[in-house]
């Protein structure tokens, strides 16, 4: 009879409607989702849309799910009062970081480290148990929202380390009878940093206007009425000649950031640029996506030597592939008393057959001192097609025109040597 009346307080338990915790586990994770998500559902997308490479919204949706996924899982063990100064370092680096960023990918790179700083800036228990802070983090998104729509990225990414500073502040100062989080909270903190100083270097490394690994140029004096069309990855054929021809009918020169393997596969195509009065720079050897990060930098000399060879001459300015960079190249081009040269305007051309499109983003972005990425070329491979470039070119020489702005070659819009005395 023992065994029957166990089994009949099991099959009672089973019916029993769930208790008043059980059925508030969804909303209080709701709650917390929501106060996590101050920021890390907002910023990657705000930050994303519009960068100076055009995302599209999807691209947005992803930073935003993997900020708010890893800030939600944070929160569980973000209890150690000494995670608010960490969580504000680490959010506050994220929010400057998706400011510089010229990529929407990232975002997705940035998220991680958002989503962990913003889960240990607040008060977890709190998070659980106020529904206030609901209505509190709905009220932060719309304003880091409003600051995107109407002061700009760099407003929204001020707006969103703001309420993390002060979200964190009022954690501390409350300092509810926190545990110190154990191994849990220790882990946090050295992993957000880490992530942290990881996404810095990474975002450093590969934005084109960065600085910090390294004197670079991404654009000219805005008060100038100048700007400069620059075409990477040629000589190209038929490509590059077709695009000089429409840059004289227009009287204007570029300038054209050479690839060593192309220059040594077709170095009349350079040389009747040169003839032409166009500037030719150096752009690596081989154009790949390894050998920037080789300390010693060998692409350099050996692209300096095929000008040479093959020209006669010796380029000041160089580029690197795809803007990226480290302080081992910026040393190598220093030494060879060359300056490194990126941009501030991406039409994105190697991703679209629409040259009405390229132009649209080119016209959009321009401004006084810019400097122009367009490609005659892709990676240095010979035969690409770059029919692209031919539609969007006098769409922008015309738009640049009715806005006052002239296109000069990369020497004159800095003010410095096109060519070097030796290489």
């Amino acid at each position: 009879m023992g065994s029957d009346s166990r089994n009949a307080n099991h099959m009672v338990d089973a019916v029993q409607p769930p208790t008043a915790d059980t059925a508030s586990v969804a909303l209080r994770l709701a709650r917390a989702f929501a106060v996590a998500g101050i920021g890390a559902v907002v910023l990657p997308a705000v930050a994303t849309i519009g960068a100076p490479v055009h995302g599209a919204i999807w691209q947005g949706v992803i930073g935003v799910f993997v900020a708010a996924a890893i800030a939600a899982a944070a929160l569980r063990v973000a209890t150690a009062w000494y995670l608010r100064p960490v969580g504000v370092v680490v959010a506050g680096v994220s929010c400057w970081l998706l400011a510089q960023a010229s990529y929407p990918v990232a975002a997705w790179l940035i998220a991680p480290a958002l989503g962990i700083g913003i889960a240990s800036s607040i008060d977890a228990g709190s998070a659980r148990r106020s529904p206030a802070n609901l209505g509190l983090a709905i009220g932060a998104w719309l304003l880091i929202v409003a600051a995107r729509w109407g002061a700009g990225r760099d407003a929204a990414m001020a707006s969103g380390a703001i309420i993390v500073t002060v979200s964190a502040a009022a954690a501390l100062i409350a300092r509810r009878a926190q545990s110190d989080g154990a191994w849990g909270g220790r882990v946090l903190a050295v992993g957000g940093l880490m992530v942290a100083l990881v996404t810095a270097a990474y975002i450093g490394a590969t934005t084109p206007s960065v600085t910090w690994f390294g004197s670079l140029a991404h654009h000219g004096p805005r008060g100038s009425d100048e700007v400069a069309l620059t075409f990477d990855d040629g000589p190209n054929p038929p490509y590059t000649l077709q695009i000089s021809a429409i840059l004289d009918r227009y009287g204007v020169k570029g300038t054209f950031f050479t690839v060593g393997k192309a220059l040594d596969a077709r170095p009349d195509i350079s040389k009747a640029l040169m003839d032409d009065g166009h500037l030719l720079g150096n752009h690596s050897y081989h154009h790949d996506a390894f050998r920037w990060l080789d300390p010693r930098y060998p692409e350099l000399d050996d692209t300096q030597a095929a000008f040479k060879r093959r020209l006669g001459v010796c380029p000041a300015l160089y580029r690197p592939p795809h803007g990226s960079h480290t302080p081992f190249m910026a040393n190598v081009v220093a030494d060879h008393g060359m300056e490194m040269v990126t941009w501030d305007v991406s039409a994105a051309d190697w991703a679209t057959n629409d040259g009405t499109l390229v132009a649209k983003r080119v016209l959009d972005r321009v401004k006084p001192g810019s400097i122009i990425l367009l490609h005659d070329g892709i990676d240095g491979n010979i035969g690409a097609d770059r029919s692209v470039i031919l539609n969007a070119l006098p769409l922008i020489l015309d738009g640049l025109r009715e806005r006052g702005l002239k296109p000069v070659t990369l020497d004159k819009l800095l003010g410095v040597s096109g060519y070097l005395d030796a290489c």
